[in-house]
């Protein structure tokens, strides 16, 4: 196995997690990816799917070592090394945003956001299981308030398990705990948050006689 810098990262990571990194190549770089699968190996993980990608990797390594060595001036090589190491990062929201955002308005807007990140990065699957889990949990402070009589302030709890839910559960089982990215600005969805959310409570205030 190479010892790069993501050998001592990625040691610490489940299979399901290194299985995510291999075959992500929008996001991470090849070399991020062959340090997945050769982890992979060495625990005896040697699918199909797994092997053909490592063998199309190494080769591709190959490949351009001997484009490297084969071109005398020093300038083209180092354009060699920047397109096999420099890869556009994707533009997404932050962990931390999606979190505060969850607790602070609902679970609901922090699956938006969430959502809006698995497109960038092409996991379509993840998205369809974040918004069933958003709809699905929308209805658990209401059940656990009526069923039992609660606090109401219970849903900012809620709130909060949902949020750790979405950052520490599908964050980084799709996208990694270690992935490299480009930080969306907040101001612009927390604007179009206020511009619902506001209404809404003064309605509901307005109808229960509050104000």
């Amino acid at each position: 196995m190479t010892d790069n810098i993501f050998v001592y990262r990625f040691n610490k990571m489940t299979n399901d997690e290194l299985e995510a990194i291999s075959f992500n190549e929008d996001v991470y770089t090849n070399e991020a990816r062959l340090t997945a699968l050769d982890i992979l190996k060495s625990r005896g993980v040697n699918t199909e799917a797994i092997n053909a990608a490592h063998t199309t990797l190494m080769a591709d390594n190959v490949a351009k070592e001997k484009i490297i060595l084969n071109i005398p001036t020093p300038t083209t090589t180092f354009t060699a090394d920047a397109k096999s190491s420099a890869k556009s990062l994707p533009d997404l929201y932050s962990k931390r945003f999606i979190f505060v955002i969850s607790i602070l308005f609902s679970t609901l807007f922090g699956s938006v956001l969430l959502m809006a990140n698995f497109k960038k990065t092409g996991h379509s699957k993840a998205r369809k299981l974040v918004l069933l889990f958003s709809v699905c949990y929308l209805f658990v402070p209401v059940i656990l308030i009526t069923s039992f009589n609660l606090d109401p302030n219970i849903a900012l709890i809620a709130n909060v398990l949902g949020g750790y839910i979405l950052t520490e559960y599908f964050w980084n089982k799709y996208l990694g705990k270690t992935i490299e990215y480009n930080r969306l600005d907040w101001a612009k969805p927390v604007l179009i948050m206020l511009a619902i959310t506001i209404p809404l409570a003064y309605i509901v205030l307005k109808s229960g006689g509050a104000i």
